[in-house]
């Protein structure tokens, strides 16, 4: 019985390995149901293999990535394993494979499809199917097969202008117009022209650089593809960064190579997503000056202004609120604004609010100005009018806008004003310890050792002095910490400490006395004499003239103007302004008290 088995075994063995180094039998298939169809219908595509006596690798198909035209609606992989067993002559033990990929395309142009052969890769050879052609007729709504959805300025044909040709894929930057004047627009697209099927998830585009432009981004929250004919080839076209440059200076300004890297999706099971990277070109713009004769502070744009005020009556001292609205097509943000000197009212700086939209390819929007007035002598104030002068780079000419005058009247007299930092009494001086003579007892008793040869008699005559020297010294720190809680700085703690306790209190008219009051005293201590009334140019004239640098001098200036605007200003002050007003005080005054250490 032990002798039947292995014979059974030594067979079973020696018809495995004569099928193992037999040649194994492959079908390579390629078939497309159906063969032809109407624009609007779908095409299933099989590629399948099927090998006897051999283990199947790879099968793909090349071509799927030659059509961006032919959308994959749905892909499936089949792989069924069968085993078959015999004992005939140079049978043995068999083993049956295969392995398909099945496709559901959409077609979106029509026209006829041609596909190379898919090949197939089995125990180390590859093995090919026949090729494959079927026709996408057309149907109702189909697009003329000559016609192209190309962004503008795109040839059909020949040398692209702003690309590097790929025959895969390439990066193209449009840009309209290519020769402007100074602060015009210019509308800056990019492209992504690709025959490869790309997962849109994995696209990661780089920025071209802008040097001399103010750039305004109009975000691109999907991509949306169009199909374009390029050089003859069918492209797939997507936008990857929309924007409006406005050009800074004149001369040839450079917008710099854009960049992309994206993953192609694989056609084979086996194989990994290919990374593509690309890079453009850069493109040049020429940027003209302004025409001459000309307003020297002429905006670029189309521009219409407005004016009002908040009320017209108000006491004297009070604040009232000039708001001057400018809005128009073009770059708001390079809008300025001066307002003409007004009789008997002081004008602190503006609070400037900017509102912009991007709207078919043109960006437009609102700049809002607002002064506060503050009327320093009753009587009937006027505002006179405001211009603004334009360049209308459409049609070439330069343009005026202009607010009416505007007026206001004040009433009662003007309260004096009452100055926000209390004088420092001087603490009164202590007088130093007076100790009279030192006097020693003794009394002579006989027998008995005298109190000037005992060990503490020496101990003893040393303690009054010391305890002299100890008086001494606690008068003169006294004096010093008097002295100390006297000087500027100790002053300039508690003007800040003052300020915190109403920022706690919400109280914000106090809190900005105590924040003026420190920056007052904080310069009144860098300059050596008192600014406190001082106008703003004025000040910031002293300023320079003492060393300040220009940064620290604005950021001054704008504080204490914010200051004053905070607590004149009708709609109130929120906890949290007032806490980062309090940080920004801080910051000003150690940079003062630094730049004192330098002198």
């Amino acid at each position: 019985m032990r002798l039947l088995l292995i014979a059974f075994a030594l067979i079973l063995q020696l018809g495995w390995t004569a099928s193992a180094w037999a040649e194994p039998e492959v079908t390579v298939t390629l078939d497309a149901t159906p063969s032809q169809v109407s624009f609007g219908g779908t095409v299933r595509l099989e590629v399948r293999v099927h090998a006897r006596g051999g283990r199947i690798q790879d099968l793909r198909l090349d071509d799927l990535n030659k059509y961006p035209e032919l959308e994959v609606i749905s892909h499936q992989t089949v792989r069924p394993m069968q085993f078959s067993f015999g004992f005939g002559s140079g049978s043995g033990v068999q083993v049956e494979s295969s392995l398909a990929n099945i496709y559901v395309l959409h077609p979106t142009r029509p026209g006829a499809y041609e596909f190379a052969p898919a090949i197939a890769k089995v125990g180390g050879k590859e093995y090919r199917s026949e090729p494959l052609r079927f026709v996408v007729g057309p149907g109702a709504g189909a697009p003329d097969v000559d016609a192209t959805d190309a962004p503008p300025d795109s040839p059909l044909d020949g040398e692209i202008s702003g690309a590097r040709y790929d025959e895969r894929a390439f990066l193209r930057t449009v840009v309209e117009p290519k020769e402007v004047y100074i602060g015009q627009q210019v509308d800056v697209t990019v492209y992504l022209y690709t025959r490869l099927r790309l997962s849109p998830q994995s696209v990661m585009p780089g920025k071209p650089s802008m040097d001399g432009f103010w750039v305004h981004d109009d975000p691109i929250n999907s991509l949306q593809a169009q199909t374009v004919s390029v050089m003859g080839a069918h492209y797939r076209a997507y936008v990857l960064q929309r924007s409006a440059a406005f050009p800074q200076r004149s001369g040839e300004l450079i917008i710099g190579p854009p960049k992309v890297t994206f993953d192609v999706g694989a056609m084979s099971l086996f194989d990994a997503p290919e990374r593509v990277e690309r890079t453009g070109v850069p493109v040049t713009v020429k940027v003209k000056p302004l025409p001459e004769p000309g307003p020297v502070d002429a905006v670029v744009g189309q521009y219409g202004i407005g004016a009002s005020l908040d009320r017209t009556t108000a006491r004297t001292g009070d604040a009232v609120t000039l708001r001057v609205d400018v809005g128009g097509v073009g770059n708001v943000q390079d809008v300025r604004l001066s307002l003409p000197p007004v009789a008997g009212v002081r004008t602190l700086q503006p609070v400037i609010r900017d509102q912009q939209q991007f709207d078919r390819g043109k960006l437009s929007g609102t700049r809002t100005f607002e002064w506060i007035l503050i009327s320093e002598s009753p009587g009937e104030h006027t505002v006179p009018a405001i211009e603004l002068h334009y360049f209308d780079p459409s049609t070439g000419q330069y343009g005026t806008a202009s607010t009416p005058t505007l007026t206001f009247t004040s009433t009662g007299a003007i309260a004096p004003a009452q100055s926000a930092i209390e004088p420092v009494r001087p603490p009164t001086a202590r007088s130093p310890a007076i100790f009279g003579p030192i006097r020693m007892y003794s009394a002579l008793t006989r027998g008995e050792t005298p109190v000037r040869d005992t060990a503490w008699y020496a101990l003893l005559l040393a303690f009054p002095p010391l305890l002299f020297l100890l008086s001494l010294l606690g008068t003169a720190l006294t004096r010093r910490s008097a002295r100390r809680g006297a000087t500027a700085t100790a002053i300039q703690h508690r003007l800040i400490d003052s300020a915190q306790s109403a920022l706690r209190a919400n109280d914000p008219r106090s809190f900005y006395d105590r924040i003026v009051a420190s920056l007052v005293h904080a310069l009144d201590s860098r300059l050596g004499e008192p600014v406190s009334g001082l106008p703003h140019t004025e000040l910031r004239r002293k300023l320079r003239a003492s060393g300040f640098d220009e940064d620290l001098e604005q950021r001054v200036i704008n504080e204490l103007e914010g200051a004053d605007f905070a607590r004149f200003s009708a709609s109130g002050v929120s906890e949290e302004e007032m806490d980062r007003c309090l940080q920004r005080t801080t910051a000003i005054i150690e940079r003062i008290q630094h730049s004192r250490r330098q002198d």
